[in-house]
């Protein structure tokens, strides 16, 4: 195991290694050719060799210190200095003794040496532990949650302020547009007004709905009722405005409609201008339905009320509203709440529709 590892761990050195042997012999020759004309041979190596182990041991110095982790600002420096020094004297040792090529290879060498030694120096260095190393990844993956999250939040608030400003532009597009429509209808109207003008305009709309729809509409009610109950059929005896009774199982139920303001009772009033009664018609019809016959004045029951109505309403053909029958419950002396009468008047209508 351990000359598997001294083996790794020279083949990851000796690149750097053959560069920086490279670099010190190629220096020593250029430093001692230039100074061997400046004095004697063995005087200029020597100076030459001495620059080239001072440079050296920086060298090892700093890579020392970068194992460690430490600080080492002289090694680094004298290294940096002395590199520098280097590639010059090589790139001039070349121009002056070769070629351009050979003086661009010659600075390239101490560079590359430089170079290499700094990455198997930094791969070389003091490791932290794994759990170090899963805490910093802790505190990093937490840090980009953070930020991914408030940058969310802050999409999200700007999405939310663009919303609302849309929607506000597009409220008061509809205003105006409702402005403009109801201003054109204003001068429209004007302009009618003063073209053709009249004199008695109606203050209320017409009524849409006949009398008859319009007592079966106050006459509903929520439970699903069923009208009054009456005697099964109408003796030929009966006078011929009047209509056949519903079955005899049907049960009374009043409708479940509360009034909007109290009803006050209606009074006896004796109008004019009514058909004349046939109050033996009356008599006949009570009859028929089992109850007593109704008297003016008197307070009624719901079979007599229904009784009531049935003989006013078929009193005239075609069969009165329930306004024109109202009116003549009224003239004949009959009294009762008008929200009774009407409920009594809607079941009536309801019995006669669901009758074949």
């Amino acid at each position: 195991m351990d000359w598997k590892k001294a083996a790794h761990r020279a083949v990851h050195w000796s690149l750097p290694a053959g560069l920086t042997s490279l670099s010190l012999g190629w220096t020593v020759y250029a430093v001692g050719e230039i100074l061997s004309h400046q004095a004697p041979a063995p005087l200029a190596y020597t100076v030459a060799g001495i620059y080239d182990a001072v440079w050296l041991y920086a060298l090892a110095m700093e890579t020392a210190h970068r194992r460690q982790g430490s600080k080492a600002t002289l090694p680094t420096t004298l290294g940096w200095l002395f590199l520098i020094t280097s590639v010059g004297v090589l790139f001039t040792h070349g121009l002056l003794y070769a070629t351009a090529v050979v003086a661009v290879i010659g600075a390239v060498v101490p560079a590359a040496a430089k170079a290499t030694l700094v990455m198997a120096v930094e791969r070389e260095a003091t490791r932290i532990s794994r759990a170090a190393q899963a805490q910093i990844d802790a505190v990093r993956s937490a840090t980009r949650d953070k930020v991914a999250i408030g940058r969310a939040v802050t999409r999200a608030k700007t999405d939310r302020q663009k919303t609302a400003a849309v929607l506000e532009r597009e409220e008061h597009k509809a205003r105006g547009k409702a402005q403009k429509v109801r201003h054109e209808a204003a001068e429209e109207l004007t302009k009618l007004t003063a073209e053709h003008p009249v004199a008695d305009v109606p203050q209320a709309v017409p009524a849409l709905f006949s009398d008859e729809d319009l007592a079966r509409v106050l006459g509903q009610w929520s439970d699903g009722g069923v009208s009054p109950a009456v005697s099964p059929a109408v003796s030929p005896a009966v006078s011929p405005g009047v209509s056949p009774a519903v079955s005899p199982g049907v049960s009374p139920v009043s409708p479940q409609v509360s009034p909007v303001s109290p009803v006050p009772e209606l009074t006896a009033s004796q109008g004019e201008g009514h058909t004349p009664l046939d109050w033996s018609a009356l008599v006949q019809v009570a009859a028929v339905a089992g109850v007593e016959t109704p008297e003016p004045g008197e307070p009624l029951s719901e079979e007599q009320l229904t009784v009531v109505l049935r003989w006013l309403r078929h009193s005239e053909n075609p069969p009165l509203s329930y306004r024109k029958a109202l009116a003549a419950y009224r003239a004949a002396g009959f009294m009762a709440k008008e929200e009774r009468v009407r409920k009594a008047y809607a079941a009536l209508i309801d019995a006669e529709d669901a009758q074949p």
